[in-house]
């Protein structure tokens, strides 16, 4: 039995093989020995599902985070949707407001007529003098007694001829009354009464040009008349005003959308086609002259 490089051996019991390589113990063929070969372990069934299980798992989280991005993705989408959406209906809405406060100014700029008269005629009177008549309102109460105002000419006649008291009508209830306080370059007189009257209040500030403005007086003797109309100008002093008067409303309150007293009515310019040119002594004056208000 020889050995060495190339003999060749039964892998089963090591025993020589014959010239035709076969085992004499076994019989088989035998082999060859040689250089080793390198031999990779064969993995085992655990380790081959633990590692499906873990490539498994990869993937799955793998689809898991790529469907979260996908969801994140679309709420972002229907975020920024909804973001410009609502800033459309808050900029329709600003609009909306916008003009609903336009509407509300246009709205209180416009006078309650019906209200303002009735407030306002609570404190007027019909003066009823020698040969003519005119109107009066209350601008101060205290002590038990009224102060009226009105225009000199209506009571002029009477005052002149030593004649200081006078007829004050308003519906239901009739009062004398006393001349007292007269200014005549600004054509104002005071009247007053012993009794507690409602006041008419005085306007904080000037009137504007367009500024509505109501008066309540007796034209020809029919008492509580109202007529509207608005600022026109300003002249010489005057407020010009756009509101019809007659004979009887001298004297009478003209009185801005609240049925706050800017005035009283003066005169009017009558001609040949000449409609609202109606004048008013400012309630500065009255408050200056005649009655402290």
């Amino acid at each position: 039995m020889t050995s060495g490089i190339g003999a060749r051996f039964c892998t089963s019991c090591g025993a020589p093989l014959d010239d035709g390589g076969w085992c004499p113990e076994h019989g088989a063929p035998g082999q060859q020995s040689g250089p080793d070969r390198l031999r990779l372990p064969r993995p085992s069934l655990q380790t081959i599902v633990i590692t499906c299980i873990g490539v498994a798992l990869v993937v799955g989280l793998l689809s898991v985070e790529l469907a979260r991005r996908r969801a994140d993705h679309r709420a972002a989408a229907r975020e920024a949707a909804l973001t410009r959406a609502l800033h459309a209906q808050t900029a329709a809405a600003n609009g909306l407001n916008r003009r609903l406060g336009s509407l509300e100014a246009q709205i209180a700029s416009q006078p309650d007529v019906p209200a303002v008269a009735k407030r306002v005629s609570a404190s007027v009177f019909t003066v009823r003098v020698t040969g003519g008549l005119g109107t009066a309102f209350v601008m101060a109460s205290s002590g038990g007694q009224s102060k009226l105002v009105t225009d000199f000419h209506v009571v002029a006649d009477d005052w002149r001829a030593g004649h200081k008291q006078v007829a004050l009508h308003q519906e239901g209830r009739d009062l004398e009354g006393t001349i007292g306080a007269v200014n005549e370059a600004n054509d104002l007189a005071e009247v007053t009464v012993d009794a507690v009257l409602p006041v008419l209040a005085r306007a904080p500030g000037s009137p504007a040009v367009g500024d509505s403005v109501l008066v309540v007086g007796a034209p020809l003797g029919l008492s509580n008349s109202v007529s509207t109309g608005i600022v026109s100008a300003f002249r010489e002093g005057q407020i010009q005003f756009s509101a019809p008067i007659s004979p009887g409303d001298s004297g009478g309150p003209v009185v801005d959308r609240t049925g706050k007293v800017i005035g009283v009515a003066r005169s009017k310019l009558v001609a040949d086609g000449a409609e609202g040119l109606s004048f008013a002594t400012p309630v500065s004056l009255i408050c200056a002259t005649v009655v402290t208000c």
